[in-house]
């Protein structure tokens, strides 16, 4: 028999009734797709077989494809596939074998497809998984407009080169710069940073370049003294944000603000490696079924210069190198989380999406800067910090890290 003219929906039943307004409404709701980046697959991240660092340059690279104009520049940089068999190889113990229980089937089949392809220096495509190609909604997605795209086979001395050592240039000449590290949990971020002892990851780099540079300019410049800070943003069973100074002896401060953290005044490598060390001992970290050290916190550092001059007693310049690595966004799926630990992600999260409306809104001012700046950072306490950056007010620099599978 015909249908009746009207039919019953199948959608879940709604709370309220459609209305005109609902489509403008449902296109509000935060998503990846305001950073510009569609989400990633989320799996373990290990360090790469590190191999020779060759040394640093002074001298500045040439421009990559974003002017310099611009307050907002933006890299990616691919992890390694062939990494996955070196985690196999390092997890052990019996809940490693639990996790490998649960994965291995699924691992194996798709442990060598790559879906991330690099078809520029400043171009990505990302494809389906043979799985997915029968579904009519399978399709490739072409990203572009990257600074610099770093492939997988890239070290970490050729990512300082073009990204870090231009922000160390102009710090040691007295401008302020921030340089944010994010991407899904897994993909490298922390190691992108910190590297490991075969292979230096861009902070000491930069503290290698900083004191190196200072010791050949300070003859021609002027004395420069140096300060560095180290703290945490944590949420702790998703009772709000707090800050933890991660320096010896420190304090921990409620939501009120970042301030009066302590400063250490440091003259050698030694001395900030000496304070990352115990920073990094003592930041938020724990096992997840993505992740076996998944960092639990958006972890900052200042480093601080104060210039003086010799042929000026009165005149002094200070600017702030800040370096910030995220925790990795993460699918519950994926990392299994339960009780505390998905409460972390819940506030990790929220702290990523905040920051992706930030940049969504500071990426369309550049493109058409009649459009005003959306006030999103204050709905984070990490934004709220780097507001100056979040407005465009000062150059900031990104780093994100995907996998290819």
């Amino acid at each position: 028999s015909p249908c009746p003219v009207t039919t019953v929906r199948r959608n879940p039943p709604r709370k309220a009734k459609q209305t005109s307004s609902t489509h403008a409404l449902s296109s509000s709701k935060p998503s990846n797709a305001n950073i510009g980046i569609a989400p990633f697959p989320l799996d373990d991240i290990v360090e790469p077989d590190p191999p020779q660092i060759r040394p640093l340059s002074n001298q500045k690279p040439k421009n990559s494809n974003v002017g310099t104009s611009s307050n907002l520049k933006v890299f990616l940089r691919i992890r390694p596939l062939e990494c996955r068999a070196l985690q196999a190889s390092k997890v052990t113990g019996g809940e490693a074998r639990a996790i490998g229980r649960v994965r291995a089937a699924k691992d194996e089949k798709r442990k060598n497809i790559s879906c991330l392809f690099v078809n520029s220096s400043s171009s990505v495509t990302l494809t389906a998984p043979p799985s997915a190609l029968e579904s009519k909604r399978a399709k490739s997605e072409v990203y572009d407009g990257f600074s610099h795209v770093f492939p997988p086979e890239s070290v970490q001395v050729d990512i300082y080169d073009r990204l870090m050592q231009p922000l160390v240039m102009d710090f040691m000449e007295g401008h302020s710069s921030l340089l944010v590290a994010m991407g899904p949990t897994g993909s490298g971020k922390t190691y992108t940073m910190f590297g490991s002892p075969q292979q230096l990851g861009i902070v000491p780099l930069a503290f290698r370049q900083i004191f190196s540079q200072a010791a050949v300019d300070e003859n021609i410049r002027g004395s420069r003294t140096y300060y560095l800070s180290m703290f945490e943003i944590h949420s702790e069973r998703g009772k709000g944000e707090k800050i933890f100074d991660l320096l010896p002896e420190s304090v921990t401060h409620q939501q009120a603000g970042i301030s009066s953290f302590k400063e250490v005044e440091i003259s050698s490598v030694a001395d900030a490696e000496k304070i990352l060390a115990h920073g990094t001992f003592k930041r938020s970290t724990a096992a997840t079924n993505a992740n076996n050290k998944s960092s639990r916190s958006q972890c900052i550092i200042n480093v601080r210069c104060i210039l003086k001059s010799d042929r000026d007693d009165h005149s002094c310049t200070k600017a702030i190198l800040t370096i910030a690595d995220l925790a990795g966004a993460e699918r519950e799926r994926k990392t299994g989380n339960q009780g505390t630990r998905l409460l972390e992600s819940n506030f990790i999260n929220n702290t990523s999406m905040v920051f992706g409306q930030c940049l969504r809104s500071l990426l369309e001012h550049q493109k058409n800067p009649k459009k005003p700046i959306e006030k999103h950072f204050k709905n984070s306490l990490l934004t709220r910090y780097l507001q100056d950056y979040m407005e465009g007010k000062r150059q900031m620099t990104l780093i994100l890290t995907v996998k290819t599978a």
